[in-house]
């Protein structure tokens, strides 16, 4: 589209309206864009004096695209989810924002999330119930489900979402889309709700990346977004290695810690068996020393800080006085924990990483299921109440961060892509991780299973004939 827009076969404005032509169509039944901004097309009427003069063009230049509601929009209300930010609209850009717009893209909406970003489905008090566009029965994922579902439903070209425990991954591979988790601190996540809006700090495991259709505009978007932040950037300048030629891939795709449905085994080895006939060598194997129920334990005690700002400092003194007893958000259940636990779970941590390391000295990268489950049916009881299905068995619901847990707590990187689809005819995604900072190397195996594996098709629009209750 930016090359059609810079050709001028196309106006920025006719792409816009365009987009939000099948917007108003088909939005109400799917619920995934919650917030248009009515300077859009303004925007894109400059893009178009812009191409006009001959000016020189940004990567995106003219494209019309949505970003998560959790990162900020100058002028533009950013919620993330929380009805006490309902009217927020903040004065700046997050980071990563600012930088889409640098490169031309028109920053047309937001799309729809859980509160806070604390779940894996996509529905708050504000805005109510993201569905998949692929059956509106069934969740599209969360955190960044809104998102996942506007690239599935061919409302945005691309997305930019956020991820600490399966955030972006989970929804993509519900939607049968693509997306990159990058490198921990690879782009800043300044702007993003929550933590409070520009809050000063860089919130631990959590990541920027995007959302799109096809492994290339990954890669678009990621040199768009990716490099030092202002603190950094008086000294610092990224380079990214290359990608690796990829010759010799890993495969870990079931574990009794946290059993995978037959299904998600089925499609995953059939990816596996894709790669392994294009030349490339895939060998079941893991890193030596690494256990995916240590990693785990790991990763949940760090994600303390992921749940703490839902507690006042009170409430966590009852909680280690044994006087409160936690809720079941993800990460509560090491709220009060001391310093000193934390700081062993942190050196754990390097540990990991350490033994990542030397494992990518044998292997290019490791496809890894996504989640162990199927894409679940909308349920929205309380946390401590809800439940997952593998292969019919009832498994505990955070039990869907496991698996996304095993790169992000040693801050790899990781893409997901369509693997096939279900006997329900929902999607099911593959993750690609590899050693830190080698985001080109997960986004080249990406790219080559796309290439391997028969693509989905599109969801039926004839499915979203009108919104439905909750």
């Amino acid at each position: 589209m930016a090359a059609a827009i810079a050709g001028r076969q196309l106006s920025a404005v006719e792409y816009l309206d365009s987009q939000l032509a099948r917007i108003e169509r088909y939005n109400p039944a799917l619920n995934l864009v919650v917030t248009l901004d009515e300077r859009a097309r303004a925007q894109a009427r400059a893009a178009d004096r812009a191409v006009a003069r001959g000016d020189r063009l940004g990567p995106l230049h003219g494209v019309a695209m949505t970003v998560k509601d959790a990162l900020a929009t100058a002028g533009l209300r950013t919620t993330g989810g929380l009805s006490i930010l309902g009217s927020y609209r903040p004065r700046e850009d997050a980071v990563a924002v600012a930088r889409l717009r640098r490169a031309g893209a028109v920053i047309a909406g937001k799309t729809n999330l859980p509160e806070g970003s604390g779940d894996l489905q996509s529905y708050n008090d504000l805005f109510g119930v993201a569905r998949n566009p692929w059956h509106i029965d069934y969740t599209p994922g969360g955190s960044s489900g809104g998102a996942a579902g506007a690239v599935a439903a061919g409302f945005t070209p691309l997305e930019l979402g956020s991820d600490v425990a399966g955030s972006i991954r989970v929804p993509v591979a519900n939607c049968g889309v693509v997306g990159h988790k990058p490198s921990y601190d690879l782009v800043p996540m300044a702007g993003h709700v929550p933590p409070h809006p520009f809050q000063v700090r860089q919130p631990d495991i959590s990541a920027v990346g995007p959302i799109a259709r096809c492994v290339d505009d990954l890669e678009l978007a990621l040199g768009v977004v990716a490099g030092p932040d202002g603190w950094q950037a008086p000294a610092w300048q990224l380079a990214l290695p290359p990608a690796r030629p990829v010759g010799r891939v890993a495969a870990w795709f079931d574990d009794p810690y946290c059993p995978v449905d037959r299904q998600v085994r089925s499609a995953l080895a059939g990816a596996a068996e894709a790669l392994a006939g294009s030349g490339v060598t895939v060998e079941e194997a893991r890193p030596p020393g690494i256990r995916l129920e240590v990693s785990d334990r790991v990763f949940r005690r760090l994600l303390a800080t992921v749940a703490t700002p839902l507690y006042s400092p009170e409430d966590v003194e009852q909680v280690g006085q044994g006087l409160r007893v936690v809720g079941a958000e993800l990460g509560a259940e090491h709220v009060a924990q001391r310093y000193r636990d934390w700081a062993e779970a942190d050196d754990q941590r390097t540990r990991l990483r350490a033994r990542w390391r030397q494992f990518f000295e044998q292997y290019d990268a490791i496809l890894l299921p996504v989640a162990p489950n199927l894409a679940i049916r909308h349920d929205h009881r309380p946390l401590a109440e809800r439940s997952i299905l593998v292969d019919g068995d009832r498994r505990p619901y955070w039990d869907q961060c496991v698996w996304a847990g095993l790169p992000s707590v040693s801050y790899l990187p990781s893409t997901v892509v369509p693997a096939g689809r279900d006997s329900r005819g929902l999607p099911i995604g593959v993750a690609v991780a590899g050693d830190y900072l080698q985001d080109l190397t997960t986004l080249a195996v990406a790219r080559r299973l796309t290439e391997l594996i028969p693509p989905l098709g599109h969801p039926d629009p004839r499915g979203w004939p009108a919104p439905v209750p909750a």
